[in-house]
C-alpha cells in the first residue's frame, strides 16, 4: 500500500511509572563510630536480605538534617557524614551510591499496549542492528518456531500462498505491470529470465522501508527506528532493509481467520465487494476465532481472508479492473483501523499480519467507525502508520488464501506452519513472500 494519507492519532503516549525505592542499611549493634567508614564503603554491596526498604517520603526530613551524599563526594567525607547521619539519611545515600546496581532494561516487546511509553516509537534495537532490522519478528525465536513445527506439521501437505505475479496487471498508484523477458543463452542452447516487477503488483510483504509516519517534533515523516527518506534514497545505506528478514525468514505458526467463509455461514444477508470501504471490526474477528476454535499464541502470524484474489480472478471484467486502476480514490476492504484493533494486534503478540486484501486494513483510512444503536462511533486510525514505522510489524498483502481456506476446511483446523523467504536484497523495501503453509 503506498498512499501517504494520515488519520488523527487518538492514542497519546503513556508513561510507564518507575518504582523508586530507598535502601536503609542497619548497622550491627556492636558497630562503633570508628568502624562506620568501612561499613559505609561496602554497604551497597550487601545482599537484598540485609537491607530494609523504606518509603522515599520518610527519608525527606533526614535530607534536611544531614549533608546530602552523592556519587561525587570523597569517600572519607561521605563515610564521616553517613556515620553521623540519622538512619533515614543513609537510605538516601544508598540510592545515589555509584555502586548501586543499574536498572534492568525494559523489554518493550513484553509490555502491553497500554504500558508502552510511546506507542509511536517502539524502537528497542540499536541503529543498524539485527534486532532493529527484524522489528517485531524478534518474537519468532528458535523455541517459538520449533514449537510451531511440532504442533502444526502433521500430514506434510503444502499450500502456496503466492498469487500469480502477473495477476494485478493493471494496478493503482501508477504502478507498472510486471515484465518477464526470456533471453537465449549460447545460441539457443539455454535460456535466461529477466524480471522487472514491483512486488506491490502481487503477493508481498511490506518491509520497514515501505511506509512512514508523522512524528511530533520532527520536521519530516520517519520510518522505523527514526530512519528518514534521505536514508532510504541513499543507496549506500541499507538500514532496516529486507536483508534482515531474508537472513532468518518469516517462519512460525500461521493462523487464518476466514472472513469469507464466516460471512457465508453467519452473515447470510451481507453483500460486499473487496474493492470497497467495507471494514471488518475486531468483534467479528474475535467471533471468527471462536467459531473456528482458534486460540492465539505469542508469535503467531495472522492471516485474514476477505476474498480479493477470488473476486479479481472470477468476478471482475477487464473493464472493472481498468476502472479500479484509473480511480483517483481507490477503495480497499480490510480490517477496521481502530485503536482497539491496534491494542489487540499488539497484546495478542502477532509477529506479522497478512491477508488477501490490497492493504490489509480498510483504505482510505476512515475518520470513524459506526457502532450499534445508541453507541458512539469509534475514532479511526491509519494502522499502517503504527504497524510498520512504529512497531516493525510486517504487513502482508494480496496473499492468495483460496487454497489455504479449502485446506483448513478439509482439516477442520485453521493453524499451520508458515515458511516465507523474502528476497535477500540489501536495502530492499518489499518482497514477494515465497510463502508456503504446511499442514
Amino acid at each position: 500500500m503506498g498512499s501517504l494519507h494520515s488519520a488523527p492519532d487518538p492514542a497519546s503516549a503513556v508513561d510507564v511509572p518507575t518504582k523508586h525505592k530507598q535502601t536503609e542499611v542497619v548497622p550491627e549493634p556492636t558497630q562503633s563510630a570508628e568502624a562506620a567508614p568501612a561499613s559505609a564503603a561496602t554497604s551497597t554491596e550487601q545482599h537484598v536480605e540485609d537491607v530494609v526498604v523504606v518509603d522515599a517520603a520518610d527519608a525527606e526530613p533526614a535530607v534536611e538534617e544531614a549533608a546530602l551524599v552523592t556519587a561525587e563526594t570523597p569517600v572519607d567525607v561521605a563515610a564521616e557524614a553517613l556515620a553521623a547521619a540519622p538512619v533515614d539519611a543513609l537510605a538516601v545515600a544508598a540510592a545515589v551510591s555509584e555502586n548501586a546496581a543499574p536498572a534492568t532494561p525494559v523489554d518493550l516487546h513484553a509490555l502491553t499496549y497500554d504500558e508502552l511509553p510511546d506507542k509511536r516509537r517502539v524502537w528497542p534495537g540499536a541503529p543498524g542492528s539485527r534486532e532493529e532490522g527484524l522489528g517485531r519478528l524478534c518474537l519468532l525465536t528458535p523455541d517459538v518456531v520449533a514449537a510451531a513445527a511440532a504442533s502444526c506439521i502433521r500430514t506434510g501437505q503444502r499450500v502456496a500462498l503466492n498469487w500469480d505475479l502477473t495477476k494485478l496487471d493493471i494496478a493503482n498508484f501508477n504502478r507498472a505491470p510486471t515484465q518477464h523477458h526470456i533471453t537465449s543463452l549460447l545460441g539457443g542452447a539455454g535460456f535466461d529470465d529477466v524480471y522487472i516487477f514491483n512486488p506491490q503488483q502481487s503477493s508481498q510483504w511490506d518491509g520497514l522501508r515501505h511506509f512512514s509516519s508523522p512524528y511530533p517534533g520532527s520536521s519530516e515523516r520517519l520510518f522505523y527506528g527514526g530512519v528518514t527518506s534521505g536514508d532510504i534514497t541513499n543507496r549506500s545505506n541499507t538500514r532496516i532493509g529486507m536483508q534482515h528478514w531474508a537472513q532468518e525468514g518469516i517462519v512460525g505458526r500461521g493462523v487464518l481467520l476466514d472472513y469469507v467463509e464466516y460471512a457465508r455461514q453467519h452473515l447470510p444477508g451481507l453483500v460486499y465487494k473487496a474493492l470497497s470501504d467495507h471494514a471488518i471490526p475486531l468483534s467479528v474477528l474475535q467471533d471468527i476465532a471462536r467459531v473456528q476454535g482458534v486460540t492465539f499464541q505469542r508469535g503467531d502470524i495472522l492471516f485474514v481472508r476477505i476474498g480479493l484474489t477470488r473476486e479479481w480472478d472470477d468476478a471482475m471484467s477487464p473493464v472493472d479492473k481498468l476502472a479500479y486502476a484509473q480511480s483517483k480514490n481507490p477503495q480497499h476492504a480490510g480490517v477496521e483501523g481502530t485503536e482497539e484493533m491496534l491494542r489487540w494486534i499488539w497484546d495478542t503478540g502477532f509477529a506479522a499480519v497478512a491477508g488477501d486484501a490490497v492493504s490489509f486494513e480498510v483504505y482510505p483510512p476512515q475518520k470513524e467507525y459506526a457502532r450499534g444503536a445508541g453507541q458512539p462511533a469509534v475514532p479511526g486510525v491509519f494502522m499502517h502508520e503504527y504497524l510498520l514505522p512504529a512497531w516493525g510489524v510486517p504487513v502482508g498483502e494480496l496473499f492468495d488464501l483460496e487454497a489455504l481456506s479449502r485446506m483448513c476446511i478439509a482439516h477442520n483446523r485453521w493453524t499451520f506452519f508458515i515458511t516465507s523467504s523474502p528476497l535477500n536484497m540489501p536495502g530492499g523495501v518489499s518482497s514477494p513472500p515465497n510463502c508456503l503453509a504446511i499442514f
